[in-house]
């Protein structure tokens, strides 16, 4: 019988692995949208801290910064997370590691909100919320790495720092999210029904937004760059072993973490959390007031991290880093010391009511401070990922950001209210005591940076 030849192009066809039929746009989408639902699970504890302080801990104490103290631990355990989804990101693949954190993120999610209040179950509500949010880090630690890498392995050099810049945005317009659904929450119900059961929503609502998410996902194949190692059987056996197995490597690892990584998250620690606890806790502001005041400054400066990523492309990472620190170094200390002076100049103990004008100012001064961050966040993706090689990329790259923005930055706001509440100091300095912290991780960002961080944005990303 004879036999029926295949038409060139349909064997050609055949032979395509599926990873190259990605389309740049489905990747960008789904890589963002699991992320920013990643990090919108992730800050919604440190959002609404105030009230999972009342319904998770007992009556007296300082339960303020007990609840920060749990919510750090999801921070902390992020190194070792990292380790272990990159040992997995780096033998079995970018697109399989991160739907398995996007599930764990968001059962754990789901879960926080079923918890039952201490009035109900005593300790084991805490424990409880200790045991969700240290799943929640191991979820986070698997996710961000991979979203930036699987996204940057599919795009053109030239425009790595343009388009993980998508992702580098998820973080604050989840924060955005999360100020909102907190916000509508509060809006449709009394504040003791809100207190009751309301708080709970938030949470629950999680579970509708992983779910299209991970299906979105799904459809995804393997990035290009990895399926080639892959098949040419070049993939690490031991990624963690090999990681640490250089001084080079290590090098790397340290001026990457110090050099820009811990500077990132503490800018961007003080400007969406220390500022709202702030706004909050010492200029007395309502709670409608400084969420709008933080939703408003973040959402202007939302379109930065790409334009400034874009730049990158074009003149380097760290001519566009740099720069950000040290403007995040200037306006720290500046803008807290304006929210107090115009917003509670007495420093009186009852809430306080503001006006349009200081509002704006308000406004403006979380613009500056959002900006500075874009600047060092919006490049910092590929900055990250483009220092190691394809072999142990997720394991490195993973390392240095869970450990850099997660367990030295990440823990930013309880280290400076532990500050707060433990160093004596005069009375118009004890405010803005607990800034030492952040500001000392810029300065030491700063100089690592200049010193000791190569350039990476015409790196080869199959070497």
């Amino acid at each position: 019988m004879a036999s029926v030849s295949t038409p060139p192009d349909l064997a050609n066809e055949a032979v395509i692995s599926p990873e190259k039929k990605n389309n740049l746009r489905l990747v960008i989408i789904a890589s963002s949208v699991g992320t920013l639902i990643e990090w919108y699970d992730l800050l919604l504890a440190v959002i609404m801290a105030n009230i999972l302080s009342m319904q998770l801990f007992p009556a007296g104490g300082n339960n303020f910064i007990e609840t920060l103290g749990i919510v750090a631990t999801t921070y902390l355990i992020r190194p070792f997370g990292s380790l272990l989804f990159g040992n997995f990101g780096d033998k079995i693949g970018r697109k399989y590691t991160f739907l398995v954190s996007l599930l764990l993120m968001g059962g754990a999610t789901f879960l926080i909100g079923c918890i039952p209040t201490y009035e109900q179950a005593g300790w084991i509500s805490p424990i409880l919320f200790l045991i969700l949010r240290l799943m929640q880090g191991l979820a986070i630690s698997g996710e961000y790495s991979g979203a930036v890498i699987y996204v940057a392995e599919h795009a053109p050099q030239n425009k790595r720092g343009f388009y993980t810049g998508f992702i580098q945005t998820t973080s604050s317009i989840a924060m955005i999210l999360g100020l909102v659904v907190v916000f509508s929450t509060k809006s449709i119900m009394s504040a003791e029904s809100f207190n009751s059961f309301g708080w709970r929503i938030p949470f629950l609502f999680s579970a509708i937004l992983v779910i299209a998410s991970y299906f979105i996902r799904r459809r995804l194949h393997e990035s290009p760059v990895f399926a080639q190692l892959k098949s040419e059987g070049k993939t690490s056996k031991s990624p963690v072993k090999e990681t640490f197995k250089t001084k080079k490597n290590i090098g790397l690892i340290l001026g990457a973490i110090f050099g820009g990584n811990a500077a990132q998250s503490a800018i961007m620690q003080t400007n969406q959390f220390i500022t709202l606890f702030f706004l909050q806790r010492t200029v007395k502001l309502p709670d409608t007031t400084a969420l709008l005041i933080m939703a408003s400054g973040i959402l202007l400066a939302g379109p930065f991290f790409q334009i400034f990523g874009a730049l990158s492309d074009k003149i380097g990472r760290k001519k566009v880093i740099l720069p950000g620190m040290i403007l995040g170094l200037i306006v720290i200390p500046i803008m807290f010391y304006l929210f107090l002076e115009l917003g509670n100049p007495q420093r009186l103990d009852t809430i306080q009511h503001i006006d349009t004008q200081t509002t704006l100012i308000f406004i403006g001064l979380v613009f500056m401070l959002t900006l500075s961050g874009t600047m060092v966040y919006g490049p910092m993706g590929a900055f990250l990922m483009e220092m190691f090689p394809t072999r142990i990329r997720y394991t490195s790259m993973g390392f240095v950001y869970n450990v850099g923005n997660g367990a030295i930055g990440g823990s930013t706001p309880v280290i400076t209210e532990l500050i707060k509440s433990s160093v004596v100091i005069g009375f118009a300095l004890s405010p803005f005591i607990g800034l030492v912290y952040p500001l000392s991780l810029i300065v030491i960002g700063i100089i690592v940076n200049i010193f000791f961080v190569p350039e990476t944005y015409k790196n080869d990303l199959s070497d």
